[in-house]
């Protein structure tokens, strides 16, 4: 499914409103098969295979000490050192124990993040994160049954896994079976508010995990355009204490040591996800389908406001500019999250404003203003990213990819609209280029062979919009 005119239509009604900007017939190969690894016929010789046994447990406890001493840690807070102990007292003793398949899904799940991560070094041999994510997934069943942390830490690590392998309608049937754990072992809750932020409290580690969920959770709805699993009104959403500040103190020192006491910064600032809650039920939920043009439009603007609110709280070196171009200065210390703050944000933008389109007949003015936000928010994301890939880490493949590929098609529509007034050809030549330069970390088969076919998809956008731009200057013209 895609966006245009603010709703979601399909890959066939696209390809007709293409074919009649453009006056070409569309490459299907080129445009629709673009398959992702596990949907290509390369990942199914490997599918059936039997899970690897477990490394020795003096070898996953290194694994454990250099994930908890690591940035991503701080990021992903999927495990406690101290609590991920009992896991692996289950994981390597008795068969028959309460919840051992739960924990013996944890170790693989957690292993598949540590190489995902590149974290593994030379500690264990040959196995891929793919492998070690299979295995993890098969105890699902087991996971459900027993509903243990251990389990909980298991799911999210695969959400986590599916999320950076862009998997999304995996990593959304996850989320599901992430929130039924999380409101049976009380996660959404905040029992105790008041007492300080430890890792080891298992009350608080479970509201770190809570707020993962939380975040991918808000994120996938919005990309796939399926409600998401975790209803607001059912949760306690108070922040940490003293959120704000101390995750803007954290990014902006990537290098900091990590220890028990030190509060999450999490994927997504969750101020933002929070607003990307509201931006999905306000917009693109089945209650927002009903509402008139001067309802969306009141919600564009509050939408818009508590945006714009959001981006003046932070501190003015990770705060986003309204726009971005090649000449904008960045901080010297831009770090993944602050890239990822910053791409996110653009994305927010796009995704409040593109709904005015379904404004039909509201006031030119109104419409227009939004458009240009739209076109500078797309603009904004290739030009960031064109400054921001080289410090990229590799393992953020897939979803630099979305954001670029979205920003992408936004701005091929955008043509396709207007073809002589949008100004746009020049960045859309630009973008094959810029797709050759994402960072992978594992060149992987379904990586390369997806690499490949976004070269592909590119330059067939960019010849399309340059058919567009001829058929229109022709119509323009007038016969001859």
């Amino acid at each position: 499914m895609a966006f245009n005119d603010g709703a979601y239509i399909t890959p066939e009604e696209e390809r007709q409103w293409i074919e009649t900007c453009t006056g070409e017939m569309v490459d299907h190969a080129k445009l629709y098969a673009i398959e992702l690894p596990w949907s290509n016929p390369f990942s199914g010789a490997r599918s059936h295979s039997s899970s690897p046994e477990l490394p020795s447990r003096p070898i996953v406890k290194k694994y454990v000490g250099v994930y908890c001493s690591s940035y991503q840690s701080r990021v992903f807070p999927v495990i406690s050192k101290a609590l991920f102990t009992e896991t692996l007292d289950l994981a390597y003793g008795p068969t028959d124990a309460s919840g051992s398949d739960s924990a013996k899904s944890c170790v693989y799940a957690f292993l598949s993040v540590i190489y995902l991560f590149g974290l593994n070094g030379n500690l264990v041999e040959a196995h891929d994160c793919e492998t070690y994510a299979r295995a993890a997934q098969g105890f699902m069943a087991r996971v459900v049954r027993e509903m243990t942390l251990s389990g909980l830490q298991s799911v999210i690590m695969l959400i986590q896994h599916q999320y950076f392998l862009g998997d999304l309608q995996a990593a959304a049937l996850s989320v599901s079976i992430a929130s039924r754990l999380l409101f049976s072992l009380r996660a959404h809750t905040q029992s105790s508010p008041d007492s300080a932020y430890h890792k080891s409290v298992a009350e608080h580690h479970l509201r770190d995990l809570f707020w993962l969920c939380f975040s991918f959770d808000k994120d996938i709805c919005l990309r796939i355009g399926q409600p998401p699993c975790i209803n607001d009104t059912h949760c306690d959403l108070t922040l940490p204490a003293n959120y704000a500040q101390l995750q803007e103190s954290n990014m902006q020192r990537e290098t900091r040591s990590s220890t028990d006491d030190t509060i999450p910064l999490f994927p997504f600032d969750l101020r933002l996800s929070m607003i990307k809650s509201n931006v999905y039920q306000a917009l693109y939920s089945a209650n927002a389908a009903k509402k008139s043009a001067s309802e969306i439009l009141s919600s564009i603007r509050s939408l818009d406001q508590e945006l714009e609110q959001w981006r003046q709280s932070l501190h003015p070196d990770i705060r986003p500019t309204m726009t971005f171009h090649d000449e904008t200065p960045v901080s010297r210390g831009l770090n993944t999250q602050a890239i990822m703050l910053r791409l996110t944000y653009y994305h927010c933008v796009a995704l409040i404003h593109q709904a005015i389109d379904r404004c039909r007949g509201w006031p030119a003015r109104d419409r227009v203003s939004s458009a240009m936000l739209v076109t500078n928010a797309n603009q904004s994301t290739l030009s960031f990213l064109e400054v921001a890939l080289p410090v990229l880490a590799g393992e953020c493949f897939w979803v630099v990819i979305f954001y670029a590929v979205t920003a992408v098609l936004a701005l091929f529509r955008a043509v396709l609209k207007d073809p002589l007034g949008s100004g746009l050809m020049k960045t859309l030549r630009g973008v094959p280029k810029l797709m050759k330069k994402v960072p992978i970390r594992t060149p992987t088969l379904g990586v390369i062979f997806h690499a490949h076919f976004l070269g592909n998809f590119t330059t067939e956008l960019v010849r399309l919009a340059e058919c567009a731009f001829a058929k229109a200057d022709k119509d323009a013209c007038g016969p001859p």
